[in-house]
């Protein structure tokens, strides 16, 4: 049974460490779905919330594109880039505590089965403002490939320089564009994404199973792995 007081300072750590992102406070969901996953299972959520902020990620590719890319200055459409913070990071957060749920009740092909079946419901959202996606340019699902230069630049950005801030660039249209990375923080990540020796065995096969074009394997730690992609209509 857990005590109270543990239960406590479980929560004091969750909500410290994942309400700060970039020195900037954001939109949390409720601390209460955390309370029955293991301690160990809950630091991985915070590390992978967080993201790896120790350098530059290894190549796990070659570069996608050399197109220049500068993104946008701090503190021009902060207050968007702050709404879209809020925004992929609730759905980070709530597919990785159920992901890693999965993972711990049924193994890590259990956590496969989660992602094929329900991920794509919180990866995917659309409201009269904004069109929230994940891309990568080695998916596991089609629908996440990155889908022009734009985001092939951003991608590439990240990639060479290993940062963790979000920004916001200006599209076509009259419509902005954010983007925020999505590195490989921590070793329970390489049972789905890593090289082969790293690879859970019930993993792989679900993946062979339910992705027969996946690409999204062979990395390491700080990899980067995609990026969240928020279209915005003002």
């Amino acid at each position: 049974m857990v005590s109270v007081l543990n239960v406590f300072r479980r929560t004091q750590f969750i909500e410290y460490v994942l309400s700060k992102v970039g020195g900037r406070m954001v939109l949390l969901y409720p601390l209460r779905p955390f309370l029955h996953i293991t301690p160990r299972l809950l630091i991985a959520v915070s590390f992978t919330v967080l993201g790896c902020k120790s350098g530059a990620p290894s190549e796990a590719a070659s570069s996608p594109s050399n197109t220049p890319f500068t993104p946008s200055a701090p503190n021009q459409y902060d207050s968007w880039r702050q709404i879209a913070d809020s925004l992929t990071l609730s759905r980070q957060q709530a597919i990785l505590q159920r992901l890693l749920y999965a993972a711990e009740k049924e193994g890590w092909g259990g956590a496969v089965r989660y992602c094929h079946t329900a991920a794509e419901t919180l990866t995917f959202y659309r409201s009269p403002q904004f069109y929230v996606q994940r891309v990568a340019l080695y998916h596991r699902n089609p629908r996440n490939a990155l889908a022009d230069s734009l985001d092939r630049a951003a991608y590439n950005h990240f990639r060479q320089t290993g940062k963790t801030e979000s920004f916001i660039v200006e599209a076509k249209e009259g419509t902005l564009r954010y983007y925020r990375p999505i590195y490989i923080p921590m070793v329970q990540c390489l049972k789905c994404h890593g090289k082969r020796e790293d690879l859970d065995g019930q993993a792989l096969a679900e993946i062979r199973k339910r992705y027969p074009g996946d690409k999204a394997i062979g990395f390491s730690l700080g990899d980067l792995r995609g990026m969240w992609k928020v279209e915005i209509y003002p």
